[in-house]
């Protein structure tokens, strides 16, 4: 027996949907039902009604409460550990992407250990939807994003609590020609040539909000996509070597730009603002981890479900 069986059964009471708690568990729907019904093999009787709506069976109402105080426990108990000396050295776990990993996280936990002096940091990178789901099961204790509509529909404010921790520009940018004007440019009404594009693979966060935001525009692009990854590293590689034009977050093209390797390929009507935000699972409440949230709470220009985005 798994303890997120145990969470999976206390959601799936809470909600009484077996769709509606296979997402908010971050699963999809047929493993959720395999994980309720290998509960029920360990535990050797039925624990729900499968019938419309769902409801608990006797011996479900017994094991929810079992169930609810045995995490109770182990919570108080872990959290008891993480408070003793004995596991000072254990690192706070940050599930991000490869880019802010690079790009943006140096720099802020310097700002933390200036503030809360130095602490161990395990992160790992992933994408958008795997790291919400390794938060979901406490495999990490924070997850730094870029925000979008899709983050904000797979993190449940009521078991997620977020902060806006700054505000990120993505930027078409290209190799420039020799007078210093972009190879690849994009006019102030969209019109002229095709335009050869460097594309965010769809399975980066930031590829959906671009198309929305170019969607919103009076005019339509003439754009020709002609390579596209999963990785803003490899794409800014292939923008630095004139192959095409790309819209990058600011922090991944900053050096490329200040550089001259790179330059801005349209006006602002083509740039647009999106969020970074750290996130935490509102039933972890390590010392250091709270020590760390309040803090940066106080100083967050905005709180809650991503709202801005």
């Amino acid at each position: 027996m798994q303890l997120e069986w145990l969470e999976d059964f206390i959601e799936l009471a809470q909600v009484r949907s077996l769709s509606r708690a296979a997402e908010n568990r971050c699963v999809t729907h047929p493993a959720f039902g395999r994980r309720i019904r290998a509960l029920e093999d360990w535990a050797g009787v039925a624990l729900i009604e499968r019938k419309q709506p769902l409801s608990l069976t006797p011996a479900g109402l017994l094991f929810l409460d079992a169930a609810t105080q045995a995490l109770e426990r182990l919570n108080t108990v872990r959290a008891q550990f993480q408070d003793s000396g004995r596991y000072q050295d254990t690192p706070l776990r940050i599930a991000t992407g490869r880019t802010l990993a690079s790009d943006f996280f140096p720099d802020w936990y310097e700002t933390l250990t200036a503030r809360f002096g130095v602490f161990p940091v395990s992160i790992v990178t992933s994408g958008a939807q795997e790291a919400i789901r390794r938060l979901a099961a406490r495999e990490v204790d924070l997850l730094l994003i870029f925000s979008s509509p899709q983050t904000h529909l797979l993190i449940d404010p009521d078991r997620f609590e977020s902060m806006t921790l700054t505000t990120e520009a993505l930027l078409p940018v290209s190799a420039p020609l020799a007078d210093g004007t972009p190879r690849f440019a994009i006019s102030a009404d969209g019109q002229g040539p095709v335009v050869p594009w460097l594309a965010l693979s769809p399975s980066l966060t930031l590829r959906g909000a671009l198309a929305r935001h170019l969607a919103g525009l009076p005019q339509r692009l003439s754009l020709r996509m002609i390579y596209e990854a999963d990785s803003y590293e490899a794409i800014l590689e292939m923008a630095r070597r004139g192959n095409g034009l790309a819209w990058l977050p600011r922090m991944a093209v900053r050096k490329a730009l200040d550089a001259g390797d790179l330059v801005i390929a349209a006006g602002p009507n083509y740039q647009f603002s999106f969020d970074i935000s750290l996130h935490r699972l509102r039933a972890n409440r390590g010392e250091r981890l709270m020590t760390i949230w309040n803090g940066l709470l106080e100083d967050a220009p905005m709180t809650g479900a991503e709202e801005k985005i």
